[in-house]
């Protein structure tokens, strides 16, 4: 073991392998938030639904990891179906550009593509934050 250095390891040559700086990307990427009325949780989706962020406040140090959890799951459910609403809008707007009649656009898109309109997405968002929130003084 001549000329080695005892501080060597043989995982020194994995260094290669490790994560360099941080790249920041600026994205144009529509984003749809929502945050739960008590203020506790937003999270955020890319257009696909995909979950891009979630944010917690001190506040919701308060919960149990139990409702922490479902908070979450809750509100990521309903981004997602903003962010689905939104492609729904727009692909709306693209079949109409291509002459095709709206209400049968319509029934395709929430039936067969799962994609609820704006206005679906704004009643379910309102049915679950007055059942789920109902009574909250927070």
């Amino acid at each position: 073991m001549r000329g080695e250095d005892p501080t060597d390891s043989v995982l020194d040559a994995l260094a290669i392998y490790s994560p360099g700086e941080p790249v920041e990307t600026e994205t144009t990427d529509p984003v749809f938030t929502v945050t739960n009325p008590p203020g506790t949780v937003a999270v955020s989706t890319f257009l696909d639904g995909r979950v891009s962020q979630i944010e917690l406040s001190p506040k919701a140090a308060e919960l149990t990891e139990a409702d922490l959890a479902a908070e979450v799951v809750v509100i990521a459910g309903l981004a997602t179906r903003e962010a689905k609403s939104a492609q729904h809008a727009m692909m709306l707007e693209g079949m109409r550009e291509q002459g095709h009649d709206d209400a049968a656009t319509r029934d395709f898109l929430t039936r067969d593509l799962d994609l609820p309109s704006p206005e679906q997405a704004r009643a379910e968002r309102a049915r679950v934050f007055a059942t789920r929130y109902a009574g909250d003084d927070d």
